[in-house]
């Protein structure tokens, strides 16, 4: 029944908007640290900090995300670690992505990453792979900000899309035959 508690307030505290802690001003370090753990506070329930401890390791952890009564995603961990106030560490982390049916649409893969409470950004600390039915993509690192949706994969990107060759002709990919020119 905890885990349940847990999840629920986790996928909660994970979809509000959080303010960044302010930068400058004597004690700008203590100051900051001040602010990103009042901010960790007033986004995560109390159901959470309190089932959920700095230090301690939670096994097979899986969090669904709904629009409304939608699933939009489920991210399954093998282990997820609360590091300290502001980070979580996850290990063996798979999200699957669903469309407007239910269906899953889109399978994200990394071995390690770190999830910052406050900046609600994903960082992938390994290689990771983004698969759609229309294409593969895989890169040395992925970051993924939860405000604005958009992701981002770095270093050594690699896209392989099995169909390009049916997709636009005319863009001459190896081993097809051009379209014919067509002049006024």
């Amino acid at each position: 029944f905890v885990g349940v508690l847990l999840l629920g307030a986790f996928v909660a505290a994970m979809g509000q908007e959080v303010e960044r802690p302010r930068k400058g001003g004597k004690n700008k370090g203590k100051r900051a640290q001040r602010e990103a753990e009042a901010a960790v506070k007033s986004a995560l329930p109390t159901e959470l900090t309190q089932h959920f401890p700095i230090g301690r390791e939670f096994k097979g952890v899986a969090i669904p995300s709904y629009d409304g009564d939608r699933l939009k995603s489920v991210m399954n961990a093998d282990s997820v670690t609360r590091v300290d106030e502001q980070f979580l560490d996850l290990m063996n982390l798979v999200v699957h992505v669903y469309n407007s049916e239910g269906k899953p649409e889109t399978t994200i893969t990394m071995d390690e990453a770190a999830y910052d409470l406050v900046a609600g950004e994903l960082a992938s600390k390994t290689p990771s792979r983004i698969e759609q039915p229309r294409f593969t993509m895989t890169g040395d690192k992925m970051i993924y900000q939860t405000e604005s949706q958009v992701a981002r994969m770095v270093g050594n990107v690699v896209v392989i899309v099995p169909d390009a060759k049916d997709m636009a002709p005319d863009f001459g990919f190896p081993g097809t035959v051009p379209a014919a020119q067509k002049t006024p």
